[in-house]
């Protein structure tokens, strides 16, 4: 059904699937000029790109198939620009424009499922560019590179360390094919600042580790136990393991919760957005036709019923969660049906404290409201770990 190779058109100089009628509608529909600026501007800015420059290049687009290619583009100019800076002697500018290059370079990867080649080159120049930006860094505020063993390949991700010895430790968990260095690197950099330590990392059928491990729901809280087991076998840095909490959004708003769930040493999780159950082939059958493109993708799969042994749960199926959690979820979400039920499934599952935040006017990971939500969540951890 979703063969990236067999069935091919060429728009643009790019080899790309051919999309159904009701995926040229989703896509029409979705992003158009005024539904992005509606629905993923919010998203877009924490990528860290300017809002000027996220207008310019949307109204370039005329077409879902030029998405990723115009994105790529902006990406390639601001690269450019930084190495110049760089040559003159322009650090600091050469490093923020080295991530706003990332955060271009993302947004155009970012469920552009229709060509996973270009999906996969345009990822790889966002892994170059953020290379080069915290080249830039001082040792004290530089993003550490960590690669952990997990069932014979690597983990890859990135350590912020808190200013302050043995503070707790926040665990990133990314969504469906968001990137660790775009959005984990931004909200890294806030929770540094709150004097958090903060790991992101791409997981099983994510960014970097997509090519290594394909993604499999009943397996992914093992990779994120792995990740707690290195900290504490490698004991390298001087991080309070006794506070680790987690915190994920779209698709991590479920995994979050989940791998809280099987592992004991995680003391508080927070969730954004999370699908927290599928409802089997019929229910994959009813997603947007993006997602479900993206479930073959991350799964590795050519259609649904293969898609159904990886990409199937019910939250309240899975062992039940006992430490506190702070849940968002928005009654505009269009990435999911029914966002209320999913919202009241993962109540009724926790069995600790648990806190609710459901906006009526939210959209998909409350993006219309990160003002208000990052905050909420930092103060929400510094009560729960710190006291």
């Amino acid at each position: 059904m979703y063969n990236y190779k067999k069935f091919s058109i060429f728009q643009g100089g790019v080899s790309m699937v051919k999309l159904t009628l009701k995926e040229k509608f989703a896509f029409h529909f979705i992003f158009s000029e005024k539904k992005t600026y509606y629905r993923w501007y919010g998203r877009f800015l924490s990528f860290g790109v300017e809002y000027e420059r996220i207008k310019r290049v949307i109204s370039r687009i005329s077409s879902w198939l030029q998405w990723c290619n115009e994105w790529t583009k902006e990406g390639n100019h601001l690269y450019n620009m930084a190495e110049e800076a760089l040559q003159n002697g322009y650090a600091t500018k050469a490093k923020k424009l080295f991530h706003e290059a990332v955060g271009c370079y993302h947004i155009g990867q970012h469920i552009f499922f229709i060509d996973s080649t270009q999906k996969e080159s345009t990822q790889e120049k966002a892994r170059k560019s953020y290379k080069k930006a915290i080249s830039l860094y001082d040792k004290k505020e530089k993003p550490i590179r960590i690669d952990i063993p997990f069932n014979g390949v690597k983990i890859p991700g990135y350590l912020r360390l808190s200013d302050t010895n043995s503070k707790p430790l926040i665990i990133f968990v990314n969504g469906m094919d968001n990137i660790k260095e775009a959005e984990g690197h931004f909200q890294g950099r806030l929770f540094k600042q709150q004097g958090f330590n903060h790991f992101t990392f791409d997981g099983p059928g994510q960014g970097e580790m997509w090519q290594r491990m394909k993604f499999d729901a009943k397996e992914y809280h093992k990779a994120v136990s792995a990740i707690i087991d290195w900290f504490e076998e490698q004991k390298i840095y001087e991080i309070d393991l006794t506070k680790i909490a987690l915190v994920g959004f779209s698709l991590g708003g479920y995994l979050a919760p989940i791998c809280a769930a099987y592992d004991s040493r995680v003391k508080a999780v927070v969730g954004n957005s999370g699908l927290v159950y599928i409802g089997g082939l019929k229910g994959l059958k009813a997603l947007n036709p993006i997602w479900q493109r993206g479930v073959t993708y991350m799964t590795g799969c050519e259609n649904l019923e293969e898609v159904r042994d990886k990409f199937d749960w019910d939250i309240e199926e899975q062992p039940n969660l006992k430490v506190p959690l702070l849940f968002y979820h928005a009654g505009k979400d269009e990435v999911m049906p029914s966002p209320k039920v999913h919202a009241e499934k993962i109540m009724r599952w926790a069995k600790g404290e648990k806190t609710l935040k459901y906006s009526e006017n939210g959209e998909h990971c409350t993006q219309n409201y990160l003002d208000e939500v990052f905050p909420e969540i930092i103060d929400w951890f510094k009560i729960k770990l710190e006291g």
